[in-house]
C-alpha cells in the first residue's frame, strides 16, 4: 500500500469516528468543491433515513480545454432503486453496482457517517459514470455545518 493510499485510508477513518444521530427522522447533508489547479468542483449530498444513509447525489465537473464543453461524473444510487445493491457492514454503507462497466472488475462505494461523512470512490469504477476526460475523486469527505467539501484526487 502506497503512502499516499495509507494517508487517506488513516484521514478518513480520523475524520469519520461514528457519532450517533441527533433525532429520527430524514436527515441531508451536503457540501460543494472546487479545485482551480486541477480545473475541478462538483458537489456531494447525503441522505439519512433515521441514522441510515438511504440516497447519495454525487456531481463531479472537469473543465474542457477552451472553447469545449467540460465533462461530468454522477452517482446517484438511491436504497428505493433496484440498479445497486445495498450492505451495512461494521458501521459503513456499500453500495454496489449490480451492471458495472468492467464487469471483472468491483464497482462499489464506501459510505461511512459520524460527525463527518466519508464518501470513498476508491473501488469505484469511472468508466459509465463519467464523460472522457472526466473521475470520480478518490474521497469526498462532507464536514459539518456549511464548511466545504474535502475532496482527494489521484496526483496529477
Amino acid at each position: 500500500m502506497g503512502v499516499m493510499r495509507q494517508f487517506l485510508a488513516a484521514t478518513l477513518l480520523a475524520l469519520t469516528i461514528p457519532v450517533p444521530p441527533a433525532h429520527a427522522g430524514e436527515e441531508v447533508r451536503s457540501c460543494e468543491y472546487k479545485v482551480k489547479a486541477r480545473g475541478t468542483s462538483g458537489s456531494a449530498e447525503i441522505t439519512l433515513t433515521d441514522g441510515v444513509v438511504s440516497k447519495l447525489d454525487i456531481l463531479a465537473f472537469y473543465s474542457g480545454l477552451p472553447g469545449r464543453p467540460g465533462y461530468t461524473c454522477t452517482v446517484n444510487p438511491s436504497r428505493s432503486e433496484k440498479d445497486d445493491t445495498w450492505s451495512d457492514e461494521a458501521g459503513v454503507t456499500v453500495i454496489t453496482n449490480n451492471t458495472p462497466f468492467v464487469s471483472t472488475m468491483p464497482d462499489r462505494v464506501k459510505v461511512t457517517v459520524g460527525k463527518y461523512v466519508s464518501i470513498d470512490f476508491a473501488e469505484a469504477q469511472s468508466a459509465g459514470r463519467c464523460g472522457a476526460g472526466a473521475e470520480l475523486p478518490k474521497a469526498i469527505v462532507i464536514p459539518a455545518g456549511k464548511a466545504a467539501c474535502r475532496v482527494f484526487l489521484d496526483p496529477p
